[in-house]
């Protein structure tokens, strides 16, 4: 008997076309969605990655980007492919969908049973991509990394909406890993000092926090304390997929078995890397420790 083949992550969500509107009316086309520069930076990092995503039959060739990656893409054929136009405003972004992806479902996670995955990623865009029982049954088979964005953007009118996470409470035994920025921590929480929101999380029933904001990254562990560590970074030019790198350096330093503090250190020095050249993080693992060496004057040895 041949036994069960092993990966790392099975991730699951959109792969999206968008559109970039700039103020001074340039528009830009990208490939993007959480999994996309998660799966993206997991794989330059050394790591099995396989992403589950729902992308229509005219639209299937942004997934061969992804693969070209060396990331193995399983699409589930869907009447809709998620698409958004990103507008740049003086007051900020604002977030346009034009069409919108198929929820997963239960049957959706046959595609992750028989690996014997290490963990399981969840990427939603919106309030409706996954539910409470997804994500149950997910935490079954293998501990659940959730990046909380979309759980905090309701789709209304063609327009996202933040709002708070209905029903967290409910949902945070299932999760190992939770991903958040500090905007989305204070609609979660009401708080806005990283270490306030953890705590709440925390209280709340989640495990491992990360957290990122403007300064770098914040790893609360319950029990065990907050971490930190800042970016390094000379000239920002890779801002989109920031807090997707961000996730995936902290998965691949759990997968390493790295101490807390060095994890900190680890995911932010490689989304420094990420964010200073644009698409999704070109370091690989031996690259990453090379810049903590040389800009956070520490080394780091993995296993």
């Amino acid at each position: 008997m041949n036994p069960q083949p092993m990966l790392d992550v099975c991730a699951f969500g959109y792969i999206t076309r968008e559109w970039e509107v700039f103020p001074d009316g340039k528009v830009r086309e990208i490939i993007a969605g959480p999994p996309y520069y998660f799966s993206a930076a997991l794989a330059e990092l050394g790591d099995s990655v396989r992403v589950v995503t729902k992308v229509a039959e005219e639209d299937v060739g942004i997934l061969e980007n992804l693969r070209g990656l060396g990331v193995e893409v399983v699409n589930i054929p869907a009447k809709s492919t998620m698409k958004s136009r990103l507008l740049y405003k003086p007051s900020g972004r604002e977030i346009e969908v034009l069409s919108r992806g198929e929820p997963f479902t239960l049957e959706d996670l046959r595609l992750c049973r028989g690996v014997r995955a290490r963990y399981i990623y969840l990427g939603p865009l919106s309030t409706e991509d996954f539910n409470l029982e997804f994500v149950k049954e997910a935490a079954s088979i293998a501990p659940v990394v959730l990046d909380v964005q979309g759980f905090t953007r309701r789709i209304a009118g063609g327009r996202v909406e933040y709002v708070d996470w209905g029903w967290k409470i409910e949902a945070a035994p299932s999760i190992s890993v939770l991903k958040l920025d500090d905007r989305e921590g204070k609609l979660l929480t009401g708080a806005g000092v990283p270490e306030d929101i953890i705590d709440s999380l925390h209280g709340m029933g989640f495990k491992d926090v990360l957290l990122t904001t403007a300064w770098g990254v914040f790893i609360g562990i319950k029990g065990r304390g907050i971490f930190s560590a800042p970016f390094k970074v000379k000239d920002i030019k890779g801002r989109t997929g920031r807090g997707d790198t961000a996730t995936a350096a902290y998965v691949h330093s759990k997968l390493r078995g790295l101490k807390p503090e060095e994890a900190a250190v680890f995911t932010a020095a490689a989304t420094s890397l990420k964010l200073m050249r644009p698409g999704p993080l070109s370091v690989d693992e031996e690259g990453v420790l090379e810049f903590i060496s040389e800009e956070y004057g520490v080394r780091i040895s993995v296993q």
